[in-house]
């Protein structure tokens, strides 16, 4: 089975700050499904434990309570372990199930395929008794107790489990687990069973790939005969419904010695933690951090535990004296690399003095992919600098996506972001937006280059501004729409967000962007800003790529038939029509707004001394192509 360690902190440096905010997705009515809908998520597999030479000290599948299909309700449940109890202000809403909830908003909601669930499972069944309360709803806690457990003879204790929740719908919302060892007088510190991936609106299967969750539970359980207490408290603001199914609860030993490669990385030194899918070659550090977080899960402590990253072209070795059981450590060092134009994938192994191989060695590996593109200033049009990965990333790929449809009041002008690390001058010729499902033809993109610290302030201004992007079919069909900048927007070393606002004509058109959640990122490396809200920290890796060196700016090709001038100009601008078709004229200023449209079948003259001095831009189109050509007026 699939396992998930609690507790397993893999930070892959995110940072946290009081900036570090993140709006929730409002839910539909009775429509489990937007969860495909508003956040579409490939499942990504979790890393398999080996437990073929597991033991087994307790377990329990809540077999012979029930008869299918009945629910049966508390407060008390009998299986051949004994009798199992209910507590808390609800503890009433838990059932012995075949099903999973069918309250108001949780229709559709998928089948709980645990391992044992032809003989039911436990349901804390929330959405049932918060309708029809809509909108009032209330905070439910409640809990399930085990009968006695007799550990007394085990040297390690660690409890697994099969589960599937959701809650609704911001705010914080405990699901734990507690251990007793004095038949239930006082209660060891709760253990989390909601692993960080997963938030409000979320379905733990969905996000996780998986049912299964493990927590070492050896310092509260081993030695003692103790209980568990299951509890679902919705004590944050705005936390309430939806519902929590457990299973197959196993109690086993640990294993003596089993270290965990959590999570792999490689990041430039001057990244601030992000990871680049695709990195220009003149925008590469010198040095790169190669490490990963690596979970003691075994029972003995992890001497000489050493890591071996292996890219083929080049190889990584970092070792750690001591890793303690049961928590999780950066094993990392500083390389200097000089990486030509490519994809990389390296494989990263971890090994002990008490681990190099054996039954448990399956959680000792993973990997890591990026790529290095051109030069900024090569002119090849496939010089792409992008936070994602997709087409990159080929394991463990995780997609979402995000936006107008996404959340209450921004159906027209949602802002979304991508951090950009400069390290050379360089020019930007387009942002690259990679859409996603969901998206209609007809949404409009504007896309920009921003100040951090004035994104962060809510303040939206663009050091550069794109022209209008209007989506296609053709665009829905490539996967993506390209938005160029009137001429090239030159980027001095420093940090940007490459944004784009996003227009649907009140959700009529709308527009989704992907996020790429394969790799952890810093809070900040992608983020939303919500007109007349401010900016949230949403988003992991933005599908908002860079194309360098102007490879998509203004198109100078000229259309025969139309030339523009003078230029410069003191106001009076002369477009020519020599063939007689009818031209469409549009006319913006350098921040991409339109300033003026018009419609010709002729040579015509247009007087922008009222709009004052500075450049402009002129498009001239028409069915056999168009023109754009900056204007200077003095």
């Amino acid at each position: 089975m699939k396992k998930l360690y609690v507790l397993l902190i893999i930070a892959g440096f995110i940072s946290s700050s009081a900036k570090s905010q993140k709006l929730t997705t409002q839910h539909s009515f009775n429509e489990f499904s937007q969860l495909s809908t508003l956040n579409i998520k490939e499942k990504k597999p979790l890393k398999p434990i080996n437990n073929s030479a597991k033991t087994v000290l307790w377990s329990e599948d809540f077999g012979g309570i029930g008869t299918a299909p009945s629910s049966t309700p508390g407060p008390n449940f009998t299986t051949a372990n004994g009798q199992w109890i209910t507590g808390g202000a609800n503890g009433s809403i838990w059932k012995h199930s075949f099903y999973t909830t069918s309250g108001e908003w949780s229709n559709g909601t998928p089948a709980f395929a645990s391992t044992s669930a032809s003989n039911g499972f436990m349901l804390f069944d929330a959405d049932s008794v918060n309708f029809p309360l809509s909108p009032s709803y209330i905070n439910l806690s409640g809990e399930l107790i085990s009968p006695p457990i007799d550990l007394t003879a085990a040297p390690s204790a660690k409890l697994t489990m099969e589960q599937a929740f959701r809650w609704c719908c911001a705010g914080t919302h405990n699901i734990n687990v507690s251990v007793s060892s004095d038949n239930g007088l006082t209660w060891g510190a709760p253990i989390d069973l909601i692993p960080s991936s997963v938030g409000a609106n979320d379905d733990f299967f969905t996000v996780t790939g998986g049912y299964d969750i493990e927590a070492n539970i050896s310092g509260q359980a081993a030695g003692n005969v103790v209980l568990l207490k299951f509890t679902w408290d919705g004590v944050g603001s705005g936390t309430s419904h939806y519902y929590w199914t457990i299973d197959d609860i196993e109690i086993v030993e640990l294993p003596s010695d089993d270290i965990q490669l959590a999570s792999a990385y490689i990041i430039g030194e001057n990244n601030a933690g992000l990871e680049y899918g695709r990195t220009p070659s003149d925008q590469v550090d010198a040095n790169f951090i190669v490490g990963a977080s690596v979970f003691n899960g075994g029972a003995n402590p992890a001497a000489n535990t050493t890591l071996t990253a292996d890219f083929g072209s080049f190889t990584s070795t970092s070792s750690l004296a001591l890793i303690e059981p049961d928590s999780t450590k950066s094993v990392e060092t500083t390389e200097g690399l000089t990486l030509s134009p490519g994809v990389y994938t390296g494989t990263y192994t971890v090994v002990s003095d008490g681990e190099t191989g054996g039954p448990d060695f399956i959680n000792n590996t993973g990997g890591r992919e990026f790529e290095i593109t051109g030069p900024s200033a090569s002119g090849n049009p496939t010089t792409i600098y992008s936070q994602d990965g997709i087409g990159v990333y080929t394991t463990d790929v995780l997609i979402s996506s995000l936006g107008t449809n996404s959340f209450t009041d921004a159906a027209d002008g949602l802002v979304c972001a991508a951090l950009y690390n400069i390290k050379n001058t360089a020019d930007v010729g387009a942002l690259r937006v990679m859409l996603a499902t969901g998206t209609a033809a007809g949404a409009q993109v504007y896309g920009s280059i921003k100040d951090t610290a004035l994104f962060w302030a809510g303040d939206m201004t663009s050091i550069y501004a794109t022209l209008e992007g209007v989506v296609t079919t053709a665009d829905i069909a490539q996967g993506y729409i390209d938005v160029p900048f009137p001429s090239a927007a030159t980027l001095s070393p420093g940090a940007y967000y490459a944004a784009v606002e996003l227009y649907s004509q009140a959700n009529t058109t709308d527009i989704r962007i992907r996020d790429d959640e394969t790799v952890a990122q810093p809070f900040d490396a992608s983020a939303i800003y919500i007109p007349g809200d401010q900016s949230y920290t949403n988003g992991t890796a933005f599908g908002i790529r860079m194309v360098m060196s102007g490879n998509a700016s203004v198109n100078e090709n000229p259309l025969m038939g139309v030339s523009i001038y003078p230029n410069p100009s003191n106001g009076i601008i002369n477009i020519t029509n020599t063939n007689g078709s009818n031209n469409e004229i549009v006319i913006y200023n350098m921040v991409g707004n339109v300033i003026m449209k018009k419609e010709a079948n002729s040579s015509i003259k247009i007087d922008l001394s009222s709009e004052g001095t500075g450049v402009y831009l002129v498009e001239v189109s028409n069915e056999n192509g168009s023109i754009v050509k900056r204007m200077v007026i003095k």
